[in-house]
């Protein structure tokens, strides 16, 4: 006897409020909560550099997809985070597109992309740790470990980089 084992079954295309969600934005959006976590599209799925996808959602979320980002699956961007990426060019930029849905890291949240993360807390409002510092950061926890939350952007210290975090400030080199 063999056991079969079912692939889940994708959400069809669908039009909501008279705007049609589908594809990978339309699985992304129904299964981290759909409708009820983030409302309904505020306009059709447009064009995004890179030959990605984005829509818009009613309460202050989008999904950014590309087929050959972590695997082609769709990711939601919100909120301060979603500013903070748009201000350094977003899926143009260096962070190019997500790679994770938001989450909960440590007293704040969080959004992983191609380039780095964006991490959002009250401690400091919305930051960039990328490279480096991203590494070593990630090395001692990440937002849930020994360093925290950062509570602002990197900046040069003599010939090195810093960022400063809610217990400490990381060097690199």
């Amino acid at each position: 006897m063999s056991l079969v084992v079912l692939a889940p079954s994708a959400q069809a295309d669908r039009v909501i409020n008279g705007i049609l969600v589908g594809g990978k934005i339309e699985e992304a959006y129904a299964q981290s909560g759909g409708f009820w976590k983030w409302g309904v599209p505020t306009g059709p799925e447009r064009a995004s550099a890179k030959r990605g996808r984005y829509q818009t959602f009613a309460r202050d979320a989008s999904f950014y997809w590309h087929p050959a980002v972590d695997g082609g699956t769709a990711h939601q961007v919100g909120g301060a985070i979603r500013t903070r990426w748009q201000k350094v060019g977003a899926e143009r930029g260096a962070l190019g597109f997500p790679v994770t849905n938001e989450y909960k890291s440590g007293s704040g949240r969080s959004n992983d992309f191609q380039g780095g993360v964006v991490t959002w807390s009250k401690a400091g409002g919305a930051q960039i740790v990328w490279g480096g510092i991203l590494q070593k950061w990630r090395a001692h926890g990440g937002a849930k470990g020994y360093y925290g939350v950062p509570l602002g952007g990197e900046y040069r210290s003599g010939g090195r980089f810093a960022q400063d975090f809610l217990n400490g400030t990381i060097f690199w080199p």
